[in-house]
């Protein structure tokens, strides 16, 4: 029984490696420069799965300077106040429930900021790039749903030892 189960795990470890290493070449062309922060639109996947044209690309780079600008002034705010709050939870282990809504809203600030970009390059691409798109990241979302579901299934084998 021991060696079925051994056998079952080196089997196991190796479907997951091949499925790795199978998604792994698509994520690493498509996550240029991160983004998509706690599951949000990932703007650099969007422009790179649309194969945006070189007029696109001047559009969409000046989208994000603005952007950027715009998002320094929310940072300049955050960090000092993330700095009091964490400062306080270190200290004390409270935090004044007026920092924490200060904080909370300069960070709904950057993330608004994010999907306001992503909606406007969105609006530049034409209908076969917004398809292209939406194939590729079903693709890329399958295969996360399929990875979590594996490593679920093997957790579960884990526990039931």
């Amino acid at each position: 029984m021991v060696f079925k189960t051994k056998h079952f795990g080196i089997i196991a470890a190796a479907i997951m490696l091949g499925v790795g290493l199978w998604v792994l070449p698509g994520f690493a062309q498509m996550r240029h420069g991160g983004g998509g922060r706690a599951g949000g639109p990932n703007l650099f996947f969007l422009m790179r799965a649309a194969q945006l044209t070189p007029d696109q690309k001047t559009q969409v780079h000046t989208l994000i300077q603005n952007s950027r600008q715009n998002s320094q002034q929310i940072v300049s705010q955050l960090v000092p106040l993330r700095q009091q709050l964490n400062s306080a939870l270190y200290s004390t282990g409270t935090a004044n429930p007026n920092l924490i809504s200060q904080v909370n809203a300069l960070e709904s600030q950057l993330q608004q900021e994010r999907y306001s970009v992503f909606q406007q390059v969105w609006s530049l691409l034409n209908s076969t790039q917004q398809n292209q798109v939406t194939t590729l990241y079903s693709q890329m979302a399958a295969n996360r749903a399929q990875q979590l579901n594996m490593w679920k299934s093997l957790h579960q084998q884990q526990q039931n030892r």
